[in-house]
Parts: structure tokens; C-alpha cells; sequence
């Protein structure tokens, strides 16, 4: 019960992050005369791009944790099913498009940041993928499991922010030399706790019971 309320808290938590960052963000894109810090100078340059990857990643982690509200999929399955459909297709976008960005935009945090994104962007474009696959076959556990990662994955751009605070306020760096640093930490993390959280429930957990969807069962 602790566990699933800590992870309630850091999704909310999550969310609120990429929020004020992704205010800041559009913020300083409408700015006339556009703001031109170094890392948000490449927004303003490839503001199309930016947007792509943006809106359809705040859309997915915004509204992907309903999915996993047992009350809510069961009063409400149709909706359930095609908003499943919706933010799949959400996450792909944004997935597809950081790894366009990674090469598009002028690099910030060196090789480490490159690096971290084709990484777990690849991983995080697996996950969804296999989720899919599973919820087709009605594989509803498999799901369940591959889902989570991909939600670990896409609430790391939050944990990120936050490790990039920890090791500037902490240990005294610069912003652009902890950012590659906070990049492994951030999705890495969260992917560790991810896989935890999966193998601790997986003993309590019959195949057959019901679990979260974010996929329509096809």
C-alpha cells in the first residue's frame, strides 16, 4: 500500500515537473525577442520539431496513469480502449521524435546526453511496441509489465530535472556538465525502480487477473 501511494506521489510529482518546464519552454519560444539561454536556444531554433516531441509526451504522461485505474477502465472500458489507442500514439511520437532531435538540435551535454537518449529511446520504443504486441494477443499481464516500463521511461524526463538540481546545488557543477550526468541517472533509475516494482507484483499477481490497459485488446 506504501509503495503504490510513493508511486502515485512521484507520477503527480512528475507531471507537475514537465508542466513549469514545458511553460518555461513555450514561454521563452513566444518571447519576442525569443529568451536565448544556451539550452533553450535550441527550442527556439527547431520550434516545430520541439513541439512534436513536446506536446504529445506531456499528453501521454498527463493521462497514461488513468489507465491503470482498475475503476475507471472498468466503468468505463470503451473509453479506456480508445484512449489507449490515442496515447500509443502519443508515446510513439514523442519517442520517434527525441531520437530525430538528438541529431536535429545543437548538442548539450556532449556525448553522455547522446548517448543516454539513443538508449533509452530505443528501449522506450521497444517497450511500447511489445506492450502493443501483447495487448493484441491478450496477453494482458505481459502488457501490464511492458506498459510500466514505458511509463518509468517517460516520467525519467522529470527525474532528470531533478538529479540536474541535485548534482548543480549539491556538488556545484555547471548546468551543462552534470546534464549526460542526469540524463543515465534519470532514466536509469527510474528503470531499475520499474523493474522492481514488475517482479514484486509479478508473484502476487495470477495471469489471469484483471490489469491495466493502455492499448484497446484487439
Amino acid at each position: 500500500m506504501v509503495a503504490k501511494v510513493a508511486g502515485w506521489v512521484a507520477i503527480v510529482v512528475s507531471i507537475v515537473i514537465l508542466l513549469v518546464f514545458t511553460a518555461i519552454r513555450v514561454s521563452d519560444m513566444a518571447s519576442n525577442p525569443p529568451g536565448a539561454d544556451g539550452f533553450g536556444i535550441r527550442y527556439i531554433q527547431h520550434p516545430v520539431s520541439a513541439l512534436m516531441h513536446i506536446v504529445p509526451g506531456l499528453l501521454f504522461l498527463t493521462l497514461a496513469p488513468l489507465q491503470f485505474v482498475t475503476r475507471i477502465r472498468q466503468r468505463h472500458l470503451r473509453v479506456h480502449r480508445r484512449l489507449g489507442w490515442v496515447l500509443a500514439s502519443c508515446a510513439a511520437t514523442s519517442g520517434v521524435l527525441a531520437l530525430v532531435i538528438n541529431v536535429q538540435f545543437p548538442a548539450f551535454g556532449g556525448i553522455a546526453t547522446q548517448s543516454a537518449t539513443v538508449f533509452f529511446g530505443a528501449i522506450f520504443l521497444f517497450s511500447l511496441a511489445k506492450a502493443i504486441g501483447h495487448i493484441r494477443r491478450r496477453e494482458v499481464r505481459q502488457h501490464r509489465e511492458w506498459m510500466i516500463r514505458v511509463m518509468a521511461l517517460a516520467a525519467g524526463v522529470a527525474t532528470i530535472r531533478i538529479f540536474v538540481g541535485i548534482l548543480s546545488v549539491a556538488a556545484g557543477y555547471r548546468f551543462a556538465e552534470v546534464f549526460g550526468t542526469a540524463f543515465w541517472l534519470g532514466f536509469g533509475v527510474n528503470l531499475i525502480i520499474a523493474e522492481i516494482w514488475i517482479n514484486h507484483t509479478r508473484a502476487g499477481r495470477a495471469s489471469s487477473a484483471p490489469t491495466p490497459s493502455i492499448h484497446p485488446q484487439m
